[in-house]
Parts: C-alpha cells; structure tokens; sequence
C-alpha cells in the first residue's frame, strides 16, 4: 500500500556571512554654518556574504544598505543624521527658531572604475527638522600598504531652497527678536543651489583579520548664497569653514544565518 506522507523537503542551507560592528567619535560643527563644535558619536553595522568583495567606504559616507552590487555599480538607500540647532549653541543666535534633528533618507549610486577609485551621489530628503532635500557628489582614490590605506577625494553639496531657509535665511521676525535680545542679526533670505565643497581624507589600519581602526577628516567651505548668509560669516555668528575630525574602530566576525542580500 503506498505511503500517504508528503515527501519531505529538506532546509534551504544556511550562508556564511560577515558581520561588522563600529563605532564613531568625531569633533565637529554643531549645525551647519555652526562656529562652535560639539563631539558626537554614532554606531554602525554592516553585513556582507563571505566570498563578496567588500566595498569601499569613507567615515563621510551616510548609512546605507545596497539594492544591487558589483564590481562596477552598486546603488541602494542610504540615510544620515543631522543635529540641532538652537540658540544655546550660540548666543548670537537668540530669538531665531529651533531647528529640531533632521533625519534624511533616500538613494545613492556608486560606480567604481578601477580598483582604487570610485564616484559617489547621494540624494536625500528630510523627513524632519529642515525638509530639505539636499545631495552630497563625491569621488576618491585610494591606495593601501602594509595594512593601511590612505584615501582622499573631493566633495560637493547640494541643497535646496528649504534647507537654505531652515540654516541661513534670517526672517523679518528672526531679525527683530534677535536685535532686542542683543544680537545684530539682519533680515536675509537664503537660497538653495551649491552650498559648499571640499574633501575628506582617511587614513584607516587593519589591525588584524578581524579589528580595524579609522582616522579622518573633512572639510566644507560654505559657497553661494548660504555663505553670504549673516548666519555663516558675521563675526561670532557662524564660520564658512567647516572642519570635522574622526576617530572610527570596527570588529568583524562570522557566522551563519540569514539576512537580507546586499545589506552593506
């Protein structure tokens, strides 16, 4: 008499991956325009398929996890933080509103045409704090010895008429309550378009198989209307150049599960 048991199907086999956790301290302006500097922190985690070809990535790079990767392309979502700002950052900037932490989320694309050298476009939204929508374009050229790779690349950044609005425009209003409570603030209306450029460099160490260490710095000189802003240049208010430094230490390990394909 034949069985009556469905045949049984045997589990998908399970991949190998690996899974890096870091960690990263930098020492930079504390809004954008920002004369004073603040540290911050922020951790990060990536995945990748043992066998893949990792990546290459600058501390500069928002978070981000791939749709589609290869050797030449590699595009997908990315995201990045941006802090407050607020009179108690700044004296001078009494009496101008609060402008919350702004989250931005969106795509980018890379291509990578030799091995040491790739192009690089975010483009992303705020989806609170300034509801700016604003892109960073960039590329850069590495080269590893012993250990180490050096990398620097220039950088370009984009932003619209709302994030202009949101860090430099000074409202009649604005103008009024600043000038009562001691400022020198003038009315002034920003506008979007190239908002700064400038490089990063990174220096990072491989300390063994599984450990990494990462130093790096960035540099923006603000451009355009932005930088004519009262907000960005007048003595005590803000800076056109914007420098940030970093410190970043990574652990990989491996082990076998599964996770969404092409999260980087």
């Amino acid at each position: 008499m034949p069985s009556s048991k469905a045949p049984v199907t045997p589990a998908p086999a399970l991949e190998d991956w690996f899974v890096t956790v870091s960690g990263q301290v930098s020492f930079g302006p504390s809004y954008p325009g920002a004369r004073r500097y603040d540290f911050s922190g922020i951790p990060g985690i990536s995945l990748r398929r043992v066998g893949e070809k990792a990546p290459f990535s600058t501390p500069d790079d928002g978070f981000n996890f791939s749709f589609y990767s290869d050797d030449l392309f590699r595009f997908g979502a990315v995201g990045r933080l941006v802090g407050d700002r607020s009179s108690r950052d700044n004296n001078a900037l009494r009496g101008l509103r609060y402008v919350p932490y702004s989250l931005e989320l969106g795509g980018f694309g890379e291509i990578t045409p030799t091995s040491w050298s790739r192009l690089r476009v975010e483009l992303r939204q705020a989806v609170t704090g300034h509801d700016g929508l604003v892109a960073t374009v960039g590329g850069d050229v590495w080269q590893s010895w012993r250990g180490f790779t050096l990398s620097a690349g220039p950088r370009f950044y984009f932003g619209n008429d709302k994030y202009a609005k949101s860090y430099f425009s000074v409202s009649q209003n604005d103008a009024v309550a600043n000038n009562a409570l001691g400022g020198k603030l003038y009315r002034y209306d920003a506008t979007g378009g190239l908002t700064a450029l400038g490089a990063t460099t990174a220096l990072r160490y491989e300390v063994n198989n599984d450990w990494r260490a990462t130093a790096f710095a960035n540099y923006q000189r603000l451009t355009g209307s932005v930088a004519d802003s009262p907000l960005a240049y007048s003595p005590g208010n803000g800076d056109r150049n914007q420098w940030t430094y970093g410190l970043g230490v990574a652990y990989r390990f491996r082990t076998t599960g599964q996770f969404i394909p092409g999260l980087f």
